[in-house]
């Protein structure tokens, strides 16, 4: 992705835009499809662009060994998905916070990308086992006295609907979780390049035709995104009135169909292209691995954490 693929930075603009320096000719009215759609490929790509940025920086985990990362992502997340306190799965957040903080990604940024998506749709998700004909317990708020139980369809409600303190606990518990777990995986997956990822997961015994195909299909979809990018200035630049919905609406079909056409005739040129140099259906990958001491290191001292936070669970209770 070089800087002849970038989306200009006219592009990127959204609400109204001044015509002219000095605004008197007027604004340009709220974006139409057209713009919102090249600046939704673009930030896609520039988030993209940045995370591989991230993963090129020297800090602590770039220095892993992929398959070393890979093997402790998944010891840290079954670790997390076992434990039931949550203050030590707070205890393992802020460790992946400071780990954050050596591996050059902004806590910022960090805390933003989970913390503002997961506990709203993860809520929402266990919203039902905060109510005591969920989950019985001790009730914490009572909402409504019905006097009587309450049949709704195949549902039967108590008598009494409440909030109760172990529904409570427990969508905290799940939600605290969900959040740790996908910090970690965000974490590992920022600071590792893609390529080196999908070749580091053959420690999980995967099919090399599984981890080419994935690689593939990553490729794929940003040479398809800066196709779909041009189509659309393209459109842009011939475009001078307001579109109308019809002639919008036209304009997407027909795209599609076009991207699928060129997404068929790319795949067998790339196939074609992989014939000619020898492929028989076992990929060669150059890239070697290396275990060094920094990766024993690391594996010892995250098997010491599982094991003292199994240790601080049994203490805690």
């Amino acid at each position: 992705m070089n800087s002849k693929n970038e989306v200009p930075e006219w592009l990127l603009n959204s609400g109204e835009i001044g015509m002219c320096p000095c605004g008197c000719i007027g604004k340009r009215k709220k974006a139409n499809f057209l713009e919102k759609t090249t600046n939704g490929i673009a930030k896609l790509l520039k988030e993209v662009i940045f995370f591989e940025d991230i993963a090129f920086k020297k800090g602590f985990l770039q220095r892993l060994d992929p398959r070393t990362k890979v093997i402790s992502l998944i010891i840290l997340v079954l670790t997390s998905t076992l434990i039931h306190n949550v203050f030590i799965l707070t205890i393992i957040y802020l460790i992946s916070c400071i780990l954050a903080k050596i591996s050059c990604v902004s806590l910022k940024l960090y805390f933003k990308r989970i913390w503002l998506i997961t506990p709203l749709f993860t809520g929402i998700a266990v919203l039902p086992s905060i109510f005591n004909f969920v989950r019985p317990g001790t009730s914490l708020i009572t909402l409504i006295n019905f006097g009587h139980q309450v049949n709704f369809g195949p549902l039967t409600f108590p008598s009494v609907l409440t909030i109760t303190s172990q529904g409570v606990s427990g969508a905290i518990l799940l939600i605290v979780r969900v959040g740790v777990t996908v910090s970690l995986a965000f974490l590992f997956t920022t600071t590792t390049r893609w390529a080196n990822l999908l070749k580091a997961l053959r420690v999980l015994f995967l099919p090399k035709i599984f981890i080419t195909t994935l690689e593939m299909c990553y490729r794929y979809i940003f040479i398809l995104l800066n196709i779909t990018t041009d189509m659309f200035i393209a459109r842009k630049s011939r475009t001078f009135s307001k579109i109308k919905s019809k002639e919008g609406r036209q304009f997407v079909s027909n795209a599609i169909g076009s991207l699928f056409g060129k997404s068929y005739a790319l795949s067998e040129e790339v196939y074609g292209a992989m014939l000619s140099r020898g492929y028989k259906g076992e990929p060669v990958i150059m890239n070697r691995f290396k275990f060094t001491l920094l990766d024993f290191q690391w594996i010892l001292g995250v098997i010491i954490c599982t094991l003292a936070a199994f240790g601080g669970e049994i203490i805690l209770g």
